[in-house]
């Protein structure tokens, strides 16, 4: 059995060496094919890797050229993301990475923008907003004026609950009937001086809980006191940097921080509770040597925004994190980050003011605000993204506007212009409800919302006088309610509310910042 097996499988190995040879026979002829087709496909290789090599050289080249015009257009598009338009979005986008812990992702663009998260919008703004909008149709409506008007409703700001306006007597609301019999007043006015100015006074501020007051002169002195005070009240002299004529003093809407913008072409910003604590330490130490001074110096210092045309207003948004200004022969809106001290400004020109903005406001909430020029037009903006919403032109008949402000419900709006007229106008339809004044021009025109905002004051300088008429109107009714006079003797420059009743405290060019006491009792004739 083994001996056939090993026959075999020598018999099998010899037919397979036979076959074998045959074979290696024709392998070599397709060998020698296969040799000749190498040699070909190799010089072919050759060729195509030539073709490679100068085909990538020249899409390198060009894709260097591509780099190139595209580095230039960063280059160009980095003045442009100064723009106010895209802040929001990235603050938003800086939250957003947060929110998700892309810690990496979020310290280099945080580097490269130089912005800090929107800490006031909530978890997964961003993400949430996209998930809304995710399956909204594009609109293909074109916006016009009249379209820009209706998305004034839209806001939150003109949105509020009625119970909460309509259930508030000091707030001036045309659509409750309450106010339809008109009432009669007789007022008690008193007035006390608060500071004195060796020079012209040309501006007052207070603050949130109204309990400070500071004003500011032509000499670039700031001076405060702590109103009603049980105590002896003290005098304060702000130590401040300007050397020019201070136009506007805004404060913080929590905290007991100054802004000061003045004709030095400086912002400053200034911690008030430090100044008291340094000038309560220097009172203790005035015989003293003070040690560290340098120190002290450097920890006290202002915080100092510069540009090269003078501050003329400023307007501090409500979440304290942003500043308003305008500038003298400016006619654009710049606005500041107080974290970054970064300014921005829209892009877009063909909103902008044909000539210097005089005075900026905005609503309580931020939503919106608006702006006043020598052009004779009022502007309202965006807050969330400045743009233009609407433009009211020739609101004054073509006469340069002096003062806008928002009252608390912000449904309305109050204007002053140097044609002597004053006038409250509708933010949903932009219709004049009331015009006050006897429609002279004058040289100055200035107008609150009293606290009891059926009322309001206004200071105005008409052409041959030298001091200012000072007038209470009645919001519902426009008649003039009272005529104060003799509280100045000199042009009275600005107004603010103080925080009783229907006191105010006004600055004027004799020196002097005052409380002006106005006591408003029903008259026995009604």
């Amino acid at each position: 059995m083994k001996g056939f097996l090993a026959k075999n499988f020598l018999s099998s190995n010899n037919a397979d060496n036979k076959n074998g040879s045959d074979e290696n026979d024709e392998r070599s002829e397709i060998d020698k094919n296969d040799e000749r087709s190498e040699v070909d496909k190799n010089d072919n290789e050759e060729s195509n890797e030539n073709n490679d090599i100068d085909g990538k050289i020249e899409n390198d080249n060009i894709n260097n050229d591509n780099d190139e015009a595209e580095n230039n257009e960063y280059k160009k598009k980095d003045n442009v993301f100064s723009s106010i338009d895209k802040m929001t979005f990235y603050e938003c986008v800086l939250k957003q990475l947060a929110d998700d812990n892309l810690l990496d992702t979020y310290n280099t663009l945080k580097r490269e923008i130089s912005l800090e998260e929107n800490v006031n919008s909530e978890n997964n703004f961003l993400f949430n907003l996209y998930q809304k909008r995710l399956y909204n149709n594009p609109s293909n409506v074109v916006e016009t004026e009249e379209t820009n008007i209706n998305k004034l409703t839209e806001y939150n700001s003109l949105n509020k609950k009625k119970s909460h306006i309509y259930n508030n007597n000091l707030i001036l609301n045309y659509e409750n009937n309450s106010n339809t019999i008109r009432q009669i007043y007789s007022y008690e006015i008193n007035s006390r001086i608060e500071l004195i100015h060796k020079n012209k006074c040309i501006c007052c501020a207070n603050n949130a809980s109204r309990n400070i007051l500071c004003s500011a002169s032509s000499d670039s002195t700031i001076k405060m006191i702590k109103i009603n005070d049980l105590k002896k009240k003290k005098i304060f002299l702000i130590d401040n940097k300007h050397t020019k004529k201070i136009n506007s003093l805004k404060f913080h809407p929590t905290k007991n921080i100054l802004f000061s913008a003045s004709d030095d072409c400086k912002i400053q910003i200034i911690d008030i509770n430090k100044a008291l604590k340094k000038k309560k330490k220097l009172y203790y130490n005035q015989y003293k040597h003070m040690k560290d001074k340098n120190k002290r110096n450097d920890e006290e210092k202002n915080i100092i925004i510069q540009d090269k045309n003078p501050f003329i207003s400023m307007y501090v948004h409500p979440c304290g994190d942003f500043l308003y200004a305008c500038n003298k022969n400016e006619n654009i809106i710049k606005l500041y980050d107080l974290q970054t001290l970064n300014c921005f400004m829209t892009t877009n020109k063909s909103t902008y003011h044909s000539s210097t903005i005089n005075h900026i406001s905005g609503t309580s909430d931020g939503h919106i605000y608006g702006s006043v020029s020598v052009d004779g037009n009022i502007k309202i903006w965006d807050g969330l993204n400045s743009n233009l919403i609407h433009t009211q032109y020739n609101a004054h008949n073509g006469y340069s506007i002096q003062s806008i402000e928002f009252n608390k419900s912000n449904f309305y709006i109050l204007t002053s212009g140097l044609d002597g007229q004053t006038k409250i106008m509708d933010m949903r339809n932009f219709k004049t409800l009331y015009t006050f004044g006897n429609g002279l021009s004058c040289i100055s025109n200035k107008s609150i919302f009293m606290n009891n905002e059926s009322f309001i004051a206004n200071i105005f300088q008409a052409n041959d006088i030298f001091d200012s008429k000072f007038y209470i109107y009645n919001s519902y009714f426009g008649n003039i309610e009272h005529n104060i006079q003799n509280v100045h003797n000199d042009k009275i420059n600005d107004i603010i509310n103080a925080r009783d009743g229907l006191d105010v405290h006004t600055a004027s060019y004799d020196g002097f910042c005052k409380t002006i006491k106005i006591n408003q009792m029903y008259s026995h004739d009604n």
